[in-house]
């Protein structure tokens, strides 16, 4: 009795080494492929509200219209302070009009020197033309005549000195013999005596000048000769290297002056134009939103309520408000790249407001970009198929794409499909039939959503797999008396087969308890090991 217990015992328990949980029933249920994303209504049309100016770069702000305000175009929206502004076009004018004169006396400068420089450079080649040739004249002949006149001049002074003083002392000698009377010779006598007297004087100076003319003067005419040479030169060098560029100059400061005063001109312009912005008015009709709409939601719109209060400073070319038209709203979300197969464009959606979470609406999917805008996202828009007054720009919505929607399809527990170790593409799944051992199937996959996979091929409705890889079969450790746990734990039996109704079978082939031979359950398939004595 012993040993038929120990014998029926592996017989029980072996069906199950290959069963580790309850099977499941393939059968056709509803398949629903869809994307689960957030998003935000946003308007069908909006406008930024930016400064844009051309020059001006202080804006400060005195009143602003609050947000959410509903606006008509023209409006104002944000009046600032214009003092500076003025002042500073008023500088600008009247600088325009002192440079239109600085201008036209540039002007009137160019064409003087246009004219003047060539005269001036033919003044100064003739300057240095012609004392080359008094230099030349005075050098081969002037300096010779000179000296030969200074000398001619202290020989006449010497030869009239000679010739008074020999006929003063003919004229002594005369009345001496003669018998004139005494009045005639003291007249003749005192005469001839003062033109010998100013001989001799006159004889003086020709000599000290003749001396002096030698020492100083002709040396020194020779010398200015030649310098006033040399200075000529030097002033036709200096006109033709300067006068030449003098008019240049004179063209190029003509030339900037024109640009600066065009320059004046058109930042004056461009100030003027800054100044007629002011104070900044609605571009459309609409409802004031302070900050700007970016992928899908409101941005800066705390910074730029900081800025539109009295006395902010407003940073041009930055958009402060923006101008929300009335119309349908639509819906914007950023699509995670794993889900970018399941938002087709023309797809149904279903909108949740967060703000009303019974609410449903009816969507369909526009676009989608084509280029990711983020890392790993994509943007969609959807439109609503009806509008709700209540929802505004800016709310939030939880959205749910459909992609593919089936009634009916033959789809497993994503988790009931395995793959290959060493190869990926490969799927197949665990088929158990009652009584017998898991078989392993190769399966054709279709789509799969977060729960289930679509089963194209390889299965069918009514049989029944395992969702958990079954225990690996092990050899059987020899069964002892006192280990009836163990073994029973060893040969658990499969789901959907019948125990008792086994082993009673198994115990009916065994008539009398052989330890040598033991036929297999249909279950299992028996340990090698099988038998015990």
């Amino acid at each position: 009795m012993l040993r038929g217990l120990l014998v029926a015992a592996p017989v029980l328990l072996l069906p199950a080494v290959a069963a580790a949980a309850d099977p499941y029933k393939v059968k056709l249920v509803p398949f629903k492929l869809e994307a689960k994303l957030e998003g935000a209504f946003e308007p069908p049309a909006l406008t930024e509200v930016r400064l844009d100016p051309k020059r001006w770069s202080q804006f400060v702000v005195e009143t602003a219209v609050p947000h959410g305000t509903r606006v008509g175009k023209g409006d104002v929206l944000i009046a600032v302070e214009t003092d500076k502004i003025d002042e500073q076009i008023r500088d600008l004018e009247m600088g325009s009009r002192l440079a239109d004169l600085a201008h036209g006396l540039l002007e009137r400068e160019v064409q003087l020197l246009e004219k003047s420089t060539p005269l001036q450079l033919e003044q100064a080649r003739r300057s240095q033309r012609i004392a080359a040739e008094d230099l030349k004249r005075y050098e081969e002949k002037e300096a010779q005549q000179a000296a030969a006149f200074n000398d001619m001049q202290l020989k006449f002074s010497e030869f009239s000195r000679e010739n008074s003083e020999e006929e003063l002392e003919q004229l002594e000698k005369m009345y001496e013999q003669d018998d004139l009377t005494e009045e005639s010779e003291e007249i003749v006598l005192k005469r001839a005596r003062f033109e010998a007297a100013a001989a001799r004087f006159f004889e003086k100076l020709a000599r000290d000048g003749h001396e002096r003319n030698v020492a100083f003067d002709l040396p020194r005419r020779l010398e200015s000769v030649r310098r006033a040479s040399q200075a000529a030169t030097l002033d036709l060098e200096r006109a033709e290297a300067t006068l030449p560029v003098a008019l240049d100059r004179a063209k190029l400061e003509l030339e900037k002056s024109t640009n600066d005063r065009r320059k004046a001109v058109e930042n004056l312009a461009e100030l003027k134009a800054d100044r007629k912005r002011m104070p900044i008015t609605a571009p459309a009709d609409g409802i004031v939103y302070y900050g700007r709409w970016r992928n899908g939601k409101w941005s800066d719109a705390e910074s730029a309520a900081g800025k539109l209060r009295p006395g902010g400073q407003l940073d041009p070319r930055e958009t402060v408000i923006t101008i929300v038209s009335p119309g349908k709203l639509a819906v914007r979300s950023g699509v995670p790249e794993k889900d970018l197969a399941r938002v087709p464009v023309d797809a149904p959606a279903r909108v949740v407001p967060k703000a009303f979470p019974d609410t449903r609406l009816k969507a369909k999917v526009r676009s989608v970009s084509a280029v990711p805008v983020g890392t790993g996202r994509f943007d969609a828009v959807l439109d609503l198929v009806a509008e709700d007054p209540r929802l505004v720009a800016g709310m939030e919505a939880e959205i749910r794409v459909i992609a593919e929607q089936k009634a009916e399809a033959l789809a497993i527990p994503k988790k009931g499909v395995f793959t290959e170790d060493l190869d990926d593409d490969q799927r197949f799944v665990y088929v158990v039939a009652a009584g017998k051992e898991p078989v392993k199937r190769t399966v054709a996959v279709g789509r799969s959503n977060d729960e289930l996979t679509e089963i194209t091929a390889g299965l069918t409705v009514g049989e029944e797999i395992l969702l958990e890889k079954p225990l690996a079969a092990k050899p059987a450790e020899p069964a002892k008396a006192n280990e009836p746990a163990k073994a029973a734990e060893a040969a658990k039996p499969a789901e959907g087969a019948k125990p008792p109704e086994t082993a009673a079978a198994a115990k009916a082939e065994v008539p009398t308890p052989e330890p040598t031979k033991q036929a297999a359950p249909p279950a299992a398939a028996a340990p090698a090991n099988g038998t015990t004595k």
